[in-house]
């Protein structure tokens, strides 16, 4: 008769491995992000997201080689299964927070030039920074256009831009997302103030 493990055994194996499958799906994640050909996705969430699939792929695959190498683990088939999600959930949730925050962030934008400055700065002098850099000299209302575009949230027309039935779609998801967790309404069209039509 074979003798189970301890809970203590198990309850630090199932630790062990949820750790160690989260830092190995994370490295392999890295390895991917900065490998072609995912190099070749323009639109970093969207690179991250499809690395970070291939990343669970392999991770649950060693996983699956682990089992059979050493058969003696006093893991099941759910200890291993819940071990390849959390990893993938903990790694999106410092890939969203984290390189795509640094990304796109204004506020990090913001940051950068006070810490490249040798003396203080005015409001004023980052909002101009903010026109001159951001938005005229790294066009990045125009990466957002070509990404929006790729995305199928806007489509081209001879006149300018449109948003598309998805890009609708998105929209009535942002707005429900700003009601339920009270960010600014300004940003998805809730307020009076927001743009109008020219």
């Amino acid at each position: 008769m074979t003798r189970q493990p301890g809970l203590a055994i198990r309850l630090l194996s199932v630790l062990a491995c949820h750790g160690l499958t989260t830092i190995a799906c994370g490295l392999v994640f890295i390895a991917a992000m900065n490998l072609p050909p995912f190099t070749g996705i323009a639109i970093l969430f969207y690179r991250g997201i499809v690395a970070l699939v291939v990343s669970a792929v392999v991770v649950v695959a060693l996983l699956g080689l682990a089992s059979r190498r050493w058969p003696s683990l006093p893991l099941g088939a759910s200890d291993l299964v819940s071990a390849g999600l959390v990893a993938v959930a903990l790694n999106l949730c410092v890939f969203t927070l984290g390189p795509v925050t640094v990304d796109r962030s204004i506020s990090v934008f913001m940051l950068s030039r006070f810490d490249r400055a040798d003396r203080a700065l005015s409001a004023r002098a980052i909002n101009d920074d903010f026109l001159r850099y951001y938005g005229a000299e790294w066009d990045q209302i125009g990466r957002r256009l070509s990404e929006q575009t790729a995305s199928g949230n806007i489509e081209r027309t001879p006149d300018g831009y449109r948003l598309t039935a998805q890009g609708k779609a998105f929209m009535r998801t942002a707005r429900l997302m700003a009601r339920v967790f009270a960010t600014d309404p300004r940003f998805v069209g809730l307020d009076d103030k927001s743009p109008s039509k020219p």
